[in-house]
């Protein structure tokens, strides 16, 4: 070969480089094992069906901690298929609110860019994200009475659903009970039973005191006294109906 003249290297130098002309591709697959990857506060989101609603009791103490420490347990992640954002897998939207208030308040980098698990979408999608939510939350800061019931409320839509159910056959308590044991979340029935009524009876009557923290306890004591006066009422009802019907029939007579 040929030495190369100074002209000719520098009209290598200056040649346009290799060119691709296959198909591109938009974006790259989500990982599909446990992968840690850094994620921005752009590129996260809550959990929409997160069955904690009202403000952690814990909340100051987290967001003190992670400004001195950082986050000493990142939150697992997780994506949708075919959605833009990822999610919080199970538990940690605390975490991300916190996260997003102190980048908001020191736009340190710490804040907002985040080392995470990101774990595939599983298989049975949204009953393991809730139960795994509903398992996380109980661990971390406890849930309201009211939180937990309807949570055990959404997972029963979403075992439906599953199970490929109408509104017509809802799941009975029993079943209820054995999946979400079966699924992480051990409840007894009797405990079922008695945020069906929470949820049913209580809820719209008296929202503020439930949202307020009213505990287990205290949901038994109104149900046993909500029953004890339907009962009343439908005994009056029916004394009150016969006494209509024996005055119609002794006018009839008349």
């Amino acid at each position: 070969m040929a030495d190369l003249t100074p002209q000719d290297m520098a009209a290598n130098l200056l040649a346009s480089g290799f060119e691709r002309n296959g198909p591109s591709v938009a974006a790259l697959s989500d990982p599909i094992a446990d992968t840690p990857m850094v994620v921005t506060l752009d590129q996260l989101r809550p959990y929409d069906h997160d069955p904690r609603v009202t403000r952690n009791p814990a909340y100051e103490d987290i967001k003190a901690s992670i400004r001195e420490r950082g986050l000493d347990a990142p939150p697992a992640i997780t994506r949708r298929p075919g959605e833009p954002h990822y999610i919080i897998r199970n538990g940690g939207n605390t975490r991300l609110a916190i996260l997003r208030e102190l980048w908001s308040e020191t736009k340190d980098e710490q804040f907002f860019r985040i080392p995470c698990l990101f774990r595939p979408w599983p298989q049975r999608g949204e009953v393991v994200m809730l139960t795994g939510h509903l398992a996380e939350n109980e661990l971390r800061g406890g849930l309201s009475f009211i939180e937990r019931a309807l949570g055990v409320e959404k997972a029963r839509e979403f075992y439906e659903q599953e199970m490929g159910r109408d509104s017509g056959q809802p799941l009975s308590q029993s079943e209820l009970a054995r999946r979400l044991t079966a699924d992480g979340f051990p409840l007894p029935q009797s405990h079922i039973s008695r945020m069906q009524d929470a949820v049913h009876y209580l809820l719209p009557a008296i929202p503020t005191l439930l949202y307020g923290g009213l505990g287990r306890h205290q949901v038994e004591r109104l149900a046993v006294l909500r029953k004890a006066c339907e009962r009343t009422w439908e005994r009056r009802a029916l004394r009150r109906n016969l006494s209509m019907d024996f005055a119609t029939l002794f006018q009839d007579v008349l």
